[in-house]
């Protein structure tokens, strides 16, 4: 009976981080995904920075509006605006992990 709870307990431990790794993996797919339709740049890219493609307060906005409708919190701004794609979607994750868990932001979103 003793091995059974070990399992559980390992199988446990190892399962969020398998499911933070997709939802990383998700956040970052949409976000691309997202970019691209706003600015209408079919060729938009995990690296690229939202700005630089042509990003505005309003479209960063509307990019809020699907991440609050699908992960539960808003893109930082700052975030989308200072860096490139794939670091805003981790931030986005952090986020959603943080409103989870109650746990305060930098002040930001």
């Amino acid at each position: 009976m003793t091995p059974a709870p070990e399992h559980r307990t390992t199988t446990t431990a190892t399962a969020p981080a398998a499911g933070n790794a997709d939802l990383a993996d998700e956040a970052e797919r949409l976000t691309v995904e997202w970019a691209a339709r706003v600015l209408e740049d079919p060729e938009a890219c995990a690296e690229d920075n939202f700005l630089d493609l042509g990003g505005h307060s309003l479209l960063a906005l509307r990019m809020s509006r699907y991440a609050k409708e699908r992960f539960g919190v808003e893109y930082g701004l700052m975030v989308l605006f200072e860096t490139d794609l794939a670091t805003a979607a981790r931030d986005l994750v952090s986020r959603a992990g943080n409103a989870a868990t109650g746990t305060a932001t930098d002040g930001e979103g």
